[in-house]
């Protein structure tokens, strides 16, 4: 299934950034993910928030193309928050122990708080 990518400017600024997902992030799809996410990052954008609202099914590939782009973040003095986790999604996520690595809300104004705190 091809995942959806809508992005959404956090407060008008140009080095945030919101990322609603649509479908699964998996060995097909996460490809196009980094892809978007790497011409952002050209673009200056350094924060995101990535929503998972409407994302059923994160494969290996897609939660380490998510540990990638906290690493990007960070390089560049961002910073990255998942929100919105249900499901199966949530589940892996608890399971695997990206808990400890990728920092989730269940809010998306939460997400937005965090990635922006200390800017």
């Amino acid at each position: 299934m091809p995942i959806v990518i809508k992005e959404e400017k956090i407060n008008e600024r140009e080095d945030s950034l919101i990322i609603h997902l649509e479908g699964e992030l998996d060995t097909y799809s996460t490809p196009e993910f980094v892809d978007f996410f790497n011409k952002k990052v050209e673009q200056g954008v350094k924060s995101f928030v990535i929503d998972l609202s409407n994302v059923n099914f994160v494969s290996s590939s897609g939660w380490g193309a998510l540990s990638y782009a906290l690493k990007k973040c960070k390089e560049k003095s961002g910073n990255l928050a998942l929100c919105n986790l249900k499901g199966q999604v949530k589940r892996v996520y608890k399971i695997m122990g990206f808990i400890a690595i990728l920092k989730a809300f269940d809010d998306i104004d939460e997400a937005v708080k965090f990635v922006l705190k200390g800017k």
